[in-house]
């Protein structure tokens, strides 16, 4: 990790599986349901939208880090666009034994705050193998944290993890040398179907009340718990990689890879309070 966008990134993973990857959260049914274009207090305006036919440098840029306990390095050549469909590979590199495996993280240029992205996945099979929507907070070192993830465990054919995660230690004061450490709230939920099969619509709805994940229209977990923290400007990610936490994302097998995840296209909305 050499830039800040980068080394932030390595934080949010590593952290991420001293929490929800060193032990699975018990799986649950659907806590909610709902969908469409509005929500308590406002509605979600379409921004913009990317139909994924060409790589478009104007929103999108590829990266080139990885962090400890992931092992895929990055690649832009693991992101191909062919018929109308991004492909995000993860390939095996034997010739490498730190990072034995090669990735994509494909992440937007501009932020949202309060919105929702919503995107036509078909996310990737194998153990071990975690492919994702996700939002984030990205100056490093964080002065703070908000993210929000729709992460599909390759090992599983039914259920698909949804987090998000916050810093709810005291205020810091900006620049810090040292990034703060954020509080999870992952949720492991059952789908009435297989995420790897086939392409289903997965979108991440962000109001100041609360946030919601969806799949198919259906909100599969709600979390409002310290929503109020949840405020500040955050990239879009599409991302594939290899887990080295065999107890959250499964252990690395011969079949793990080669391995692709497809985004179909991805629709990103603003959020238009009702009027006093």
């Amino acid at each position: 990790m050499l830039d800040r966008n980068n080394r932030l990134f390595f934080f949010t993973v590593l952290l991420g599986c001293a929490g929800a990857c060193a032990a699975t959260p018990p799986m649950s049914a659907a806590v909610d349901a709902g969908g469409g274009t509005g929500a308590p207090g406002g509605t979600f305006a379409l921004d913009w939208q990317d139909d994924l036919d060409a790589f478009d440098a104007t929103r999108w840029q590829l990266e080139t880090f990885s962090w400890d306990g992931n092992l895929a390095q990055f690649s832009t050549a693991n992101a191909t666009f062919t018929n109308g469909i991004a492909s995000l590979a993860l390939t095996p590199e034997p010739s490498d034994t730190v990072k034995p495996f090669r990735g994509v993280e494909m992440r937007s240029l501009s932020t949202i705050t309060y919105g929702k992205v919503e995107s036509r996945i078909r996310f990737a099979r194998g153990s071990g193998v975690v492919s994702s929507l996700v939002l984030i907070y990205t100056p490093y070192p964080a002065d703070d944290w908000n993210e929000l993830d729709i992460e599909y465990l390759g090992r599983y054919s039914d259920r698909a993890q949804f987090n998000a995660q916050v810093y709810t230690g005291p205020p810091t004061q900006p620049p810090v040398q040292q990034s703060v450490t954020p509080t999870q709230y992952p949720q492991i939920a059952g789908l009435p179907f297989d995420p790897s099969a086939d392409f289903h619509v997965y979108a991440i709805e962000w109001t100041p009340s609360a946030a919601r994940f969806l799949a198919d229209g259906q909100a599969i977990y709600t979390w409002s718990a310290e929503i109020a923290r949840l405020k500040l400007p955050q990239n879009i990610l599409l991302t594939i990689w290899a887990s080295s936490a065999a107890s959250w994302a499964g252990a690395i097998q011969p079949d793990t890879a080669p391995t692709t995840a497809e985004y179909d296209w991805v629709r990103v909305y603003r959020w238009v309070p009702d009027a006093p």
